[in-house]
């Protein structure tokens, strides 16, 4: 194990379990933007921008430590949306749930409640609010400057459509700069980068779609498990979903140019670019899948985790998470169970060793107090990554699941894992010696 900790962040009444990765005070290195929101009802309530050694940028809301956890993705994105060379802060504040859904988890069961003013949710613990038969108003897509976090601009989006969002070039302008915003599982629209919306799509959207030129015309399609829509909307091809939703969505182009299109849910399935399935295979519930090349020895393979659902229950009393990799025809290549108590374990794609070196998985939410793990693409594991608390005693951190993400926050073009939850954020990089014969073998006649 060679790992070095960069920083460990007192997040003070800030801490998130969502974070974005971007420059926002424009000197060309990254920063972390923590976001809060109303647990029951998704309601962003408190950004926080700060450089990755927690230096606090700006901040817009008033965070509250309670506003920290998550049960959902958040509509917020980090970006140079209007193609200045300075990324923007774009976030979606809610329409009015006039006559608002009302789930209780424990039950799946619809609860009747009245409606709520704007950051209070009158609810029991497990209740979430996710949709509504009426609206009043429009959901508001803000645009705040990421130098500062001063508004620059703001422009209506559809009712619904405040669970999360994402970049696609759906106008051929020949950069990610329009939008695909979505409700929680049932509706998705394309929205231009001037804010017009393009279309609107109803069916199983899934919890977050994939994006990609797929038909070589310039724009993108869209890709929810079970469809694939055109830039306009057009539907290519769509099957029932029975009532499902992906957990997880990915396409990526093969070296012969052909597309694979994977998403996971009660197993992982993967399509060609005409929706015909190629391979299937079922599994409890595939939350995350990934696409790379992770061995010297094969090109593109997949990496999923399988979670220890259904949901229900004590999550110490399920089965343990599995994580899998299989190969471009859908060959089990290997599995590696997780530890006990890592029923909700997820996977992200990691760069942890650069210098174009075979991709890794970095597998996260492996239990509480259980590390977060480096996999390389033989399955053994590369380093282990725990949470580390600013001024923290050892009990406290032996209580930490934390959610997490890469990026290269360091500098060294090796990605750093980010891990964060409530109560904290710390970044690991590889402390392994990395150095490209430009440097090892410097001259004053450079000609490598």
């Amino acid at each position: 194990m060679a790992t070095h900790l960069v920083s460990a962040i007192d997040v003070r009444d800030f801490g998130a379990e969502t974070v974005r990765v971007g420059d926002l005070n424009a000197d060309g290195a990254p920063d972390l933007l923590f976001v809060q929101s109303t647990y029951g009802t998704r309601e962003i309530a408190c950004l926080t921008a700060t450089t990755i050694h927690g230096d606090v940028l700006w901040q817009s809301g008033t965070p509250n430590r309670e506003n920290g956890a998550i049960y959902s993705d958040l509509p917020v994105q980090v970006h140079d949306w209007d193609g200045d060379g300075r990324n923007e802060v774009l976030w979606v504040e809610q329409a009015f749930y006039a006559d608002p859904v009302v789930w209780d988890c424990a039950t799946g069961r619809q609860v009747a409640v009245e409606p709520c003013p704007p950051g209070r949710f009158r609810g029991e613990p497990g209740w979430v609010r996710e949709a509504a038969r009426r609206y009043e108003g429009d959901a508001v897509m803000h645009v705040l400057e990421g130098t500062t976090g001063r508004e620059l601009s703001r422009f209506p989006i559809p009712a619904p459509a405040d669970d999360s969002f994402l970049f696609a070039d759906l106008t051929g302008v020949g950069r990610r700069a329009d939008l695909v915003v979505k409700d929680r599982y049932w509706n998705m629209w394309g929205v231009s980068c001037k804010g017009e919306t393009l279309w609107h799509w109803a069916g199983s959207v899934g919890h977050f779609p994939a994006v990609g030129d797929v038909d070589g015309d310039g724009r993108d399609e869209v890709f929810v498990g079970f469809a694939l829509v055109d830039h306009d909307g057009r539907v290519i091809f769509e099957v029932d979903s029975t009532g499902a939703h992906q957990d997880a969505a990915y396409v990526v182009q093969l070296p012969d140019g052909t597309w694979r299109l994977l998403f996971g849910n009660h197993g992982i399935h993967c399509l060609s670019a005409d929706g015909t399935e190629l391979w299937h295979h079922p599994l409890r519930e595939a939350q995350h899948v990934v696409a790379g090349r992770f061995r010297e020895d094969a090109g593109i393979c997949f990496m999923a985790i399988d979670r220890g659902q259904p949901l229900g229950g004590d999550p110490a009393n399920r089965a343990s998470a599995v994580l899998y990799l299989y190969d471009a025809d859908g060959c089990e290549v290997w599995r590696r169970p997780q530890p006990p108590g890592s029923a909700l374990a997820a996977l992200v794609e990691a760069d942890w060793s650069g210098a174009g070196a075979p991709r890794e998985g970095l597998v996260y939410g492996r239990g509480p107090g259980a590390p977060a793990a480096v996999y390389d693409g033989r399955g053994e594991v590369v380093d282990t990554l725990p949470m580390r608390y600013a001024g923290a005693s050892c009990e406290e951190t032996a209580k930490a699941n934390p959610y997490a993400l890469c990026a290269d926050v360091w500098g060294d073009s090796r990605q750093e894992v980010i891990l964060f939850d409530a109560r904290g954020a710390c970044i690991w990089a590889n402390a392994r010696s990395w150095a490209p014969p430009t440097l090892y073998n410097e001259t004053l006649y450079p000609g490598m």
